[in-house]
């Protein structure tokens, strides 16, 4: 592939930042700037569950993005786990998907779960079964965002920690470059994958409808191990979600929340949501009701809603040319970062992209104010 001299600066190390650097680097002079660390603060927190099927997502961002995973496993340290996911139903919701369900998923009553994966579940005396789905795994968020940073240097992109930018700069409507701590760089492009300070960062040049969003985590160890091929799962009436992890333990997430201050609001878990995991989902999992929480955890700062679940990626016309921004990732940045490093790709170069990109653009808000009602993965 030739090299272009075109340079984009990439604001944001965390994974969509660096999935942006690793699509450009190969035919780009590519700059990452981060005012913190790498993956310091949603990315490394992720719960890694990649369960694009159940999502509502076009099936070409799914197929794309399942790839793209599949094909940086054994990279760097990257490894790649396939694992069935299954969403428990209520006993009283079990009739409605008898003859189908959702999402090219299937149905597979009580008994018929317990006999496809023995000594994987617990009490499940509330469930009349769960919907299965393959297609899914996961991955260790961490290493997959230092893979990604690996494959970007490679490439020849240089990424900067402790380095903020301060501004932007713009002449005759046009991106110039970026102001920095340190003084002006230049660029042709300049993309900001900054979150939920995407919209304070660029409201001089475009008002984006986002919002931050929080969530809690704990990783339990479970008095027994669940069997390696217990498969990934979530609860859709407590809205938690659970996934086994390589050494032994178990991961669940959930509890999201929109955040009015998240820099001034106390780090942890809410006591609730450990007592909520301890008392009514532990129970469902073999071995995790008598287990011991081993880690707790949330994203520091917070993620990024957006009104309608789905992601805002664009370079509008009426936005200074070169800006691309990326922000509204709704929980979904690990799961979509293979989607969206292609998309600002095709952005930056005007190629086509392999799926659709009009479910990413800005204007499908007509309003876009902060104070819209938050859009729950689980609605």
């Amino acid at each position: 592939m030739s090299r272009s001299d075109s340079r984009v600066v990439v604001v944001g190390a965390g994974v969509s930042g660096l999935a942006i650097a690793r699509e450009l680097a190969p035919d780009h002079d590519v700059l990452v700037f981060d005012k913190g660390g790498v993956a310091a603060d949603t990315s490394s927190r992720a719960s890694g569950m990649i369960s694009l099927s159940l999502e509502p997502f076009p099936d070409e961002w799914a197929t794309f993005a399942l790839s793209q995973f599949h094909d940086l496993d054994g990279q760097g340290i990257f490894t790649f786990t396939d694992r069935d996911t299954v969403r428990l139903v209520p006993e009283e919701d079990a009739e409605k998907y008898t003859d189908q369900a959702p999402a090219g998923g299937e149905y597979l009553p009580k008994d018929e779960l317990r006999e496809r994966y023995p000594d994987a579940f617990s009490d499940l005396a509330a469930y009349g079964g769960a919907l299965h789905y393959n297609g899914t795994g996961y991955l260790d968020a961490l290493d997959y965002t230092m893979t990604l940073k690996w494959a970007a240097e490679q490439a020849g992109a240089a990424v900067f920690r402790d380095h903020e930018v301060t501004g932007l700069r713009v002449e005759d409507d046009s991106v110039v470059g970026v102001e920095t701590e340190y003084g002006p760089v230049d660029a042709d492009h300049v993309v900001y994958a900054t979150g939920w300070k995407t919209r304070d960062l660029l409201s001089a040049y475009v008002e984006l409808p986002v919002r931050p969003l929080r969530w809690n985590a704990v990783v339990v160890e479970p008095d027994t191990p669940l069997p390696e091929a217990a498969p990934m799962g979530s609860e859709p009436t407590m809205r938690v979600y659970w996934r086994t992890t390589d050494r032994g333990d178990v991961l669940i997430g959930g509890n999201e929340h929109l955040l009015s201050d998240p820099e001034g609001t106390e780090m942890g878990v809410e006591e609730e949501f450990r007592e909520l995991v301890m008392e009514r989902v532990g129970p469902l999992l073999a071995g995790v009701s008598a287990g011991t929480i081993r880690r707790e955890d949330c994203c520091p700062t917070a993620d990024c809603a957006s009104p309608d679940g789905l992601p805002i990626i664009d370079a509008p016309d009426d936005v200074p040319d070169g800006l691309v921004f990326v922000t509204g990732l709704h929980g979904r940045g690990v799961m979509l970062s293979p989607v969206t490093g292609r998309a600002v790709r095709c952005l930056v170069t005007g190629e086509d992209a392999p799926f659709p990109m009009e479910p990413f653009e800005l204007a499908r808000f007509e309003d876009r104010s902060p104070d819209f009602e938050y859009r729950s993965h689980w609605d």
